[in-house]
Protein backbone atom coordinates (compact mmCIF):
# COMPACT_ATOMS: atom_id res chain seq x y z
CA UNK A 1 0.00 0.00 0.00
CA UNK A 2 2.93 2.16 -0.50
CA UNK A 3 1.54 4.06 -3.19
CA UNK A 4 -1.79 4.33 -2.00
CA UNK A 5 -3.19 8.32 -1.84
CA UNK A 6 -3.56 8.99 1.76
CA UNK A 7 -7.12 10.79 2.99
CA UNK A 8 -6.32 13.11 5.92
CA UNK A 9 -8.58 14.13 8.73
CA UNK A 10 -11.97 16.56 7.17
CA UNK A 11 -10.65 15.23 3.84
CA UNK A 12 -12.22 13.11 1.26
CA UNK A 13 -11.38 11.10 -1.86
CA UNK A 14 -12.27 9.48 -4.77
CA UNK A 15 -10.84 6.69 -6.95
CA UNK A 16 -11.19 3.70 -9.64
CA UNK A 17 -9.28 0.97 -9.76
CA UNK A 18 -6.87 -0.10 -9.20
CA UNK A 19 -6.11 2.58 -7.08
CA UNK A 20 -5.85 2.93 -3.54
CA UNK A 21 -7.05 4.98 -0.90
CA UNK A 22 -5.92 5.10 2.87
CA UNK A 23 -6.60 6.94 6.17
CA UNK A 24 -4.15 6.87 8.80
CA UNK A 25 -4.51 7.18 12.70
CA UNK A 26 -8.47 6.79 12.42
CA UNK A 27 -9.02 7.48 16.22
CA UNK A 28 -12.55 8.62 17.18
CA UNK A 29 -12.64 9.75 13.25
CA UNK A 30 -15.13 7.51 11.62
CA UNK A 31 -13.83 6.28 7.74
CA UNK A 32 -16.43 5.80 5.54
CA UNK A 33 -15.73 3.60 2.45
CA UNK A 34 -18.22 3.68 -0.26
CA UNK A 35 -17.83 1.74 -3.56
CA UNK A 36 -19.90 0.51 -6.81
CA UNK A 37 -18.66 -3.17 -7.25
CA UNK A 38 -19.93 -2.69 -11.36
CA UNK A 39 -17.76 0.25 -11.84
CA UNK A 40 -15.29 -0.09 -9.16
CA UNK A 41 -15.64 3.46 -8.77
CA UNK A 42 -15.40 4.65 -4.85
CA UNK A 43 -14.02 7.11 -2.25
CA UNK A 44 -13.45 7.17 1.60
CA UNK A 45 -14.28 10.51 3.68
CA UNK A 46 -12.33 11.05 6.83
CA UNK A 47 -14.65 12.74 9.54
CA UNK A 48 -14.03 14.17 12.40
CA UNK A 49 -16.94 14.92 14.01
CA UNK A 50 -20.33 13.74 13.54
CA UNK A 51 -22.52 17.15 12.38
CA UNK A 52 -22.00 20.20 11.15
CA UNK A 53 -23.01 23.61 12.29
CA UNK A 54 -25.23 25.16 10.25
CA UNK A 55 -23.05 27.42 8.10
CA UNK A 56 -20.15 24.88 8.09
CA UNK A 57 -17.71 24.69 4.57
CA UNK A 58 -15.94 21.85 5.77
CA UNK A 59 -18.38 19.23 4.76
CA UNK A 60 -15.58 16.71 4.82
CA UNK A 61 -14.67 17.40 8.23
CA UNK A 62 -18.50 15.85 9.65
CA UNK A 63 -19.81 12.67 8.88
CA UNK A 64 -23.32 13.92 8.08
CA UNK A 65 -22.21 16.33 5.24
CA UNK A 66 -18.89 14.80 4.00
CA UNK A 67 -20.82 11.28 3.58
CA UNK A 68 -23.19 13.19 1.37
CA UNK A 69 -20.41 15.02 -0.25
CA UNK A 70 -18.86 11.52 -1.08
CA UNK A 71 -21.74 10.26 -2.80
CA UNK A 72 -22.28 12.96 -4.88
CA UNK A 73 -18.75 13.13 -6.27
CA UNK A 74 -18.78 9.04 -6.54
CA UNK A 75 -21.70 9.86 -8.55
CA UNK A 76 -19.96 12.25 -10.71
CA UNK A 77 -17.17 10.17 -10.93
CA UNK A 78 -19.38 7.16 -12.92
CA UNK A 79 -20.49 5.03 -9.92
CA UNK A 80 -24.62 4.07 -10.05
CA UNK A 81 -26.06 5.46 -6.98
CA UNK A 82 -28.01 2.38 -6.73
CA UNK A 83 -25.11 -0.17 -6.40
CA UNK A 84 -23.13 1.74 -3.90
CA UNK A 85 -22.78 0.09 -0.56
CA UNK A 86 -20.40 1.28 2.32
CA UNK A 87 -18.11 0.03 4.98
CA UNK A 88 -17.40 2.32 8.10
CA UNK A 89 -14.19 1.76 10.48
CA UNK A 90 -12.99 4.17 13.65
CA UNK A 91 -14.96 5.29 15.91
CA UNK A 92 -13.24 4.30 18.73
CA UNK A 93 -13.18 5.49 22.54
CA UNK A 94 -9.84 7.47 22.62
CA UNK A 95 -9.97 9.50 25.67
CA UNK A 96 -12.61 8.01 28.44
CA UNK A 97 -11.91 11.35 30.92
CA UNK A 98 -12.55 13.78 28.02
CA UNK A 99 -15.47 11.74 27.26
CA UNK A 100 -16.71 12.79 30.56
CA UNK A 101 -16.85 16.27 29.65
CA UNK A 102 -17.92 15.74 25.57
CA UNK A 103 -19.30 12.49 25.81
CA UNK A 104 -18.83 9.95 23.43
CA UNK A 105 -17.59 11.80 20.28
CA UNK A 106 -16.67 8.17 18.50
CA UNK A 107 -19.98 6.63 18.96
CA UNK A 108 -21.27 9.48 18.06
CA UNK A 109 -19.69 9.50 14.44
CA UNK A 110 -20.24 5.80 13.94
CA UNK A 111 -23.98 6.63 14.73
CA UNK A 112 -24.16 9.64 12.68
CA UNK A 113 -22.58 7.85 9.80
CA UNK A 114 -24.80 4.99 9.91
CA UNK A 115 -28.05 7.66 10.38
CA UNK A 116 -26.87 9.34 6.97
CA UNK A 117 -26.14 6.21 4.87
CA UNK A 118 -29.39 5.25 5.99
CA UNK A 119 -31.23 8.58 4.69
CA UNK A 120 -29.17 8.23 1.25
CA UNK A 121 -30.88 4.11 1.09
CA UNK A 122 -26.98 3.13 1.11
CA UNK A 123 -26.60 -0.11 2.80
CA UNK A 124 -23.58 -0.80 5.05
CA UNK A 125 -22.00 -4.17 4.18
CA UNK A 126 -18.92 -4.38 6.74
CA UNK A 127 -18.06 -2.27 9.86
CA UNK A 128 -15.10 -2.80 12.17
CA UNK A 129 -16.20 0.22 14.74
CA UNK A 130 -15.85 1.87 18.76
CA UNK A 131 -14.13 -0.22 21.14
CA UNK A 132 -10.53 1.85 22.56
CA UNK A 133 -8.13 1.39 19.83
CA UNK A 134 -7.62 3.35 17.07
CA UNK A 135 -7.02 2.55 13.59
CA UNK A 136 -5.70 2.59 10.22
CA UNK A 137 -7.03 1.52 6.79
CA UNK A 138 -6.09 0.75 3.63
CA UNK A 139 -8.75 0.53 0.87
CA UNK A 140 -8.64 -1.03 -2.76
CA UNK A 141 -10.62 -0.26 -5.03
CA UNK A 142 -9.72 -3.32 -7.32
CA UNK A 143 -12.22 -4.89 -5.16
CA UNK A 144 -13.77 -3.16 -2.63
CA UNK A 145 -11.47 -4.67 0.37
CA UNK A 146 -10.89 -2.27 3.22
CA UNK A 147 -7.64 -4.00 5.38
CA UNK A 148 -7.80 -2.28 8.74
CA UNK A 149 -4.76 -2.49 11.40
CA UNK A 150 -5.65 -1.85 14.79
CA UNK A 151 -3.02 -0.10 17.44
CA UNK A 152 -1.31 -3.09 18.99
CA UNK A 153 -3.60 -5.49 17.00
CA UNK A 154 -3.35 -7.87 14.22
CA UNK A 155 -5.23 -6.86 10.37
CA UNK A 156 -8.56 -7.60 9.65
CA UNK A 157 -10.57 -6.96 6.08
CA UNK A 158 -14.30 -6.09 6.31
Amino acid sequence: MNDAKLVGIAQYATAKAPEQLCCLGLGSCVGVFLYDPSTKIGGVVHALLPRAPNGSILEAKYADTGIRLLQRRTVTDGAFEHRIIAKLTGGAQMFKDLNLKMGDIGRQNVLQSRRTLGELGISIVSEDVEGERGRSAYYSLGDGSVRVRKAFGSDIVI
